[in-house]
């Protein structure tokens, strides 16, 4: 994760004497770069995310500082470092400027002619660039770890030497159509006494070390992430004891995250999934397909040629054991309608559909059958 405003704020504010002025808010943001600029007219050519410093040399009017500030928070920097002293002085921030930067969450700063713009600029490049070393290191780490399982050795030194315990408890969370990774660190800053996110094709993968299930959950129910973007979606993996047994975690919540959007959830742990899980151990899936075909096969091949839906008769018949009623009731039709189609189905299955066991194996077929369609 990239360095947060707030923290390399927290490190040097004392070493360079800075002040924040406003945008207290906004801190919380990660830093992409720092970027000199006297300009206004320049400041199109910055991407967001820069961590803008100024002498105000350009400053020939009472509005530069606002219009530059406007034109900075457009470009979507992270904030201003103002060198004062020179060209421009504290006392001549006008409170215009203090309610912009506020309103905005915009972080500005002050800074004393004292101290080099150069020497500051060099430290924070500096940090930013071994942040950026580490996070590459450690992201090509833990992708190795969870997609190539067989080259377990190399991934976990590695992870070692920046500070990951082998033996340790970890959790994978992953995540569909996350649009904030930084909201989501902040709504999870509790969880874990280590955590690392980055990204494995279009899904976030978050681990946490030494992290409970049930807060993890918790936490994301009550930040409502479905409220900001309905299509969000969240996959927990059962508890690893170590680094070496972590892809079982992700290949967990992998599935985890296939299995709440099938049910249009937002969140769905692999602790939860029920029988799923059992379906998921079994190694050889050929023999659950073999189940499904046994019990539905033949109902399903009589619906295709004969265009009708007695497979969805009797999965509803199943689940709600047996009920004509409660059948008729969830399908809008007449019970006179349901008995004829249980009496056919009967004929097809050859079966009375009076004993448990029977009952049972239709259920199992059923539930295999969702989680092969996963």
């Amino acid at each position: 994760m990239s360095i947060i405003l707030s923290d390399l704020f927290d490190a040097t504010k004392n070493s360079y004497h800075l002040q924040l002025i406003a945008g207290e808010d906004g801190l919380n943001t990660p830093i992409h770069w720092v970027q000199f600029t006297e300009d206004i007219e320049t400041t199109d050519f910055l991407k967001g995310g820069e961590l803008i410093f100024t002498t105000g040399m350009s400053a020939n009017s009472e509005n530069w500082l606002y219009d530059f500030i406007t034109q900075l928070i457009k470009q979507k920097s992270c904030g201003l470092v103002l060198n004062i002293g020179r060209y421009i002085f504290a006392d001549s921030i006008s409170n215009d400027v203090i309610d912009l930067c506020t309103k905005c969450h915009f972080p500005f700063f002050t800074m004393p002619w004292k101290v080099h713009l150069a020497t500051i600029m060099q430290d924070y490049s500096n940090r930013i660039f071994m942040q950026s070393y580490q996070e590459d290191r450690t992201t090509m780490a833990f992708q190795r770890l969870l997609l190539h399982p067989n080259e377990l050795e190399s991934s976990v030194d590695t992870l070692n030497n920046l500070g990951y315990e082998t033996n340790a408890p970890y959790l994978v969370l992953i995540c569909q159509n996350l649009e904030s990774p930084t909201l989501l660190t902040k709504y999870l800053t509790n969880i874990g006494t280590k955590k690392y996110l980055f990204r494995i094709e279009e899904r976030y993968v978050f681990i946490f070390q030494e992290a409970s299930i049930e807060s993890l959950s918790h936490e994301l129910t009550n930040a409502n992430f479905a409220r900001l973007n309905p299509a969000i979606c969240f996959g927990v993996g059962d508890l690893s004891d170590s680094l070496l047994n972590l892809h079982h975690s992700y290949k967990h919540a992998l599935f985890a995250l296939k299995a709440a959007q099938s049910q249009d959830l937002t969140c769905l742990s692999f602790t939860e999934l029920g029988l799923f899980k059992l379906f998921f151990a079994v190694s050889d899936k050929t023999i659950l397909t073999e189940l499904v075909e046994n019990n539905l096969a033949v109902l399903e091949a009589y619906d295709l040629k004969n265009n009708t839906s007695l497979i969805a008769t009797l999965r509803l018949y199943i689940e709600h054991d047996g009920s004509i009623q409660a059948v008729a009731d969830a399908s809008f039709t007449h019970r006179n309608t349901i008995n004829y189609r249980m009496k056919k189905i009967r004929q097809i299955l050859k079966t009375e559909l009076f004993t448990m066991e029977e009952k049972f194996n239709l259920r199992l077929a059923f539930l295999i059958k969702d989680f092969l369609s996963l």
